[in-house]
């Protein structure tokens, strides 16, 4: 599951500053603002299999392959760093990964301890 810093540097400088990262279970999740739009995990790249991202990813000389970032997980298409190199097409396919992705649910608001509980 790590993530070697230099691919995840790698990943952002291609990308120019477009996406942020955050620390997850020993990888990264990859936000264009606040919708999640991949994952870093095992120095690969993961999305979720959307019907959104089938277009950009038959323009691939091959079908990259689906397969879970962790254990118990769904399959994610895995993208290779070795097609990282055209930041257009990485840009897009994050693009639509996070427009396809559902909204954020809200988080609870914490609950306030009373001075009993202390």
């Amino acid at each position: 599951m790590p993530v070697s810093p230099d691919l995840e540097l790698f990943l952002r400088e291609q990308l120019q500053g477009r996406v942020h990262s955050r620390p997850m279970f020993g990888g990264f999740g990859l936000y264009l603002g606040e919708k999640p739009a991949g994952y870093l995990f095992n120095d690969a790249l993961y999305l979720r299999r959307l019907p959104a991202l089938e277009p950009l990813l038959d323009l691939l000389p091959e079908r990259p392959p689906a397969e879970p970032p962790v254990r118990g997980a769904q399959p994610y298409w895995r993208i290779e760093p070795d097609l990282w190199e055209d930041p257009d097409w990485l840009l897009e396919l994050l693009r639509a990964a996070s427009e396809a992705a559902p909204p954020r649910r809200p988080r609870r608001p914490r609950r306030v301890k009373t001075p009993a509980e202390h």
